[in-house]
C-alpha cells in the first residue's frame, strides 16, 4: 500500500503500522545524583505539591541547560514559545513528558548512552503531584549529564510565587523545550511528528467509537507534495481550533492559544512535534473519561517520512476532528 492512497484512517493505520516493544524498555534509568526536595519545604506528596513546585523545579532546568549550553558552544534560544491561556494540568503533563523525551535523547547523544524513557500512564486526575514527579526526573537526567561532562557549574531551586498557576508552568516548560531544541544534534525528524499525529488519529478514532460505527471510517486526505513543516504546524493549528470547538460545544474547559504568535514560515519539525503534543495532551484527556479506556502508545511508521506526509496525515486528524465534533453538538455530554 502507497501512503498516498486515500483510504480510511482506520484502515490505513493498521496496514502501515507494527507494534513493537522499545529495545531500551528493560533497561534501568542511568545512575543521577539525588534530587533534593522541594525547596518550598513540601512533602512529595498529592496533597502538598503544587504549580509553584513545579515550576520551580522547571526554572532549575532552565538553569542547567542554559550552562550545558555554554559548554556546548550553542546560542540561547530565542523563542518565546507558544502563548497561552488557562492551561489545565493535564496539558501540562503533556509538555513535562515532551521535556523529558528531550532531555533524555540529549543525555544519550552527548554520552553515547542510550537514556530509557519509562512508560507514563496518563492518570485520571492529573495533579501538580504528577508534572513533577517527571520534571524531577528531566533534573535527575541532567545532573547525570554533568557529571558525566565533568562540568562544575552549580545552580539551586529558588522559591517561586505561591501563586503560580499552570499556565506559568507550562510556558515555563515551553521555554526549556525549545532551548533542548537547540542542543540536540539529531532534531526531531518528519517522522517523529507522524507518529505523534498518528497518535492523535488513534485517540480521535477511539473516541468516535463512542458515538456509532459509521462515524470512524474518515477518508485520508491524498498526498500533497513539496509541503513544509509551516505547512503541517498550520494545518496542526487548524486541529487545535476544532478542539476548542468540541471542548465548547460539550462545555469542557480547554486551553486557548494566543494567535499573535503562529505566524511563523521558519516552523521546524521540533516546533511540530511541540504542538502534536499538545493535540495529543487534549485527546487523551477526553479519552480518558469514556468507558474503559485503554492506554494508547505512538506506533512506528515505516519508510521515508516527508513533512508532506505529516500535512497528509494532519489532513486525516483534521477531517476526524469535524466528524467529531458534529457528534459533540448532537450529544453536548457524551465526552464529559
Amino acid at each position: 500500500m502507497t501512503f498516498n492512497q486515500s483510504v480510511s484512517v482506520s484502515t490505513w493505520l493498521a496496514a502501515t503500522w507494527l507494534v513493537c516493544s522499545s529495545p531500551l524498555s528493560g533497561l534501568a534509568m542511568s545512575e543521577a545524583p539525588e534530587t533534593p526536595l522541594p525547596v518550598s519545604g513540601h512533602e512529595v506528596s498529592a496533597q502538598s505539591i503544587t504549580p509553584a513546585d513545579v515550576f520551580a523545579r522547571v526554572q532549575w532546568i532552565r538553569k542547567e541547560l542554559d550552562g550545558l549550553r555554554f559548554e556546548m558552544g550553542e546560542a540561547s534560544s530565542r523563542e518565546v514559545g507558544l502563548l497561552v491561556q488557562e492551561a489545565s494540568p493535564h496539558e501540562v503533563f503533556f509538555q513535562a513528558k515532551t521535556l523529558d523525551q528531550k532531555v533524555a535523547r540529549l543525555v544519550g547523544e552527548l554520552t553515547e548512552r542510550p537514556e530509557p524513557l519509562e512508560e507514563e500512564r496518563t492518570p485520571s486526575d492529573i495533579r501538580p503531584l504528577h508534572v513533577w514527579r517527571i520534571v524531577d526526573r528531566s533534573l535527575g537526567r541532567i545532573l547525570f549529564l554533568k557529571k558525566e561532562l565533568g562540568v562544575t557549574f552549580t545552580n539551586h531551586e529558588t522559591m517561586p510565587d505561591l501563586n503560580t498557576n499552570p499556565t506559568q508552568v507550562f510556558i515555563a516548560i515551553g521555554l526549556a523545550n525549545k532551548q533542548l531544541n537547540l542542543l540536540l544534534s539529531h532534531q526531531f525528524s518528519p517522522k517523529d511528528v507522524g507518529e505523534q499525529v498518528g497518535l492523535g488519529m488513534r485517540y480521535a478514532t477511539k473516541l468516535l467509537e463512542g458515538f456509532s460505527a459509521d462515524t470512524t471510517e474518515v477518508p485520508l486526505p491524498s498526498l500533497e507534495r513539496g509541503r513544509t513543516p509551516w505547512d503541517a504546524y498550520s494545518r496542526l493549528i487548524d486541529c487545535y481550533m476544532v478542539l476548542g470547538d468540541i471542548a465548547r460545544a460539550s462545555h469542557i474547559k480547554m486551553l486557548t492559544l494566543d494567535m499573535h504568535n503562529l505566524e511563523r514560515p521558519d516552523i521546524q519539525p521540533n516546533d511540530v512535534y511541540d504542538l502534536a503534543t499538545l493535540i495529543i495532551s487534549e485527546l487523551a484527556y477526553l479519552y480518558s473519561h469514556q468507558p474503559n479506556p485503554i492506554s494508547l502508545e505512538a506506533e512506528p511508521l515505516h519508510g521515508p517520512i516527508l513533512p508532506s506526509h505529516v500535512y497528509q496525515l494532519a489532513g486525516g486528524l483534521l477531517a476526524q476532528l469535524h466528524a467529531l465534533e458534529a457528534q459533540a453538538r448532537a450529544h453536548p455530554a457524551a465526552l464529559r
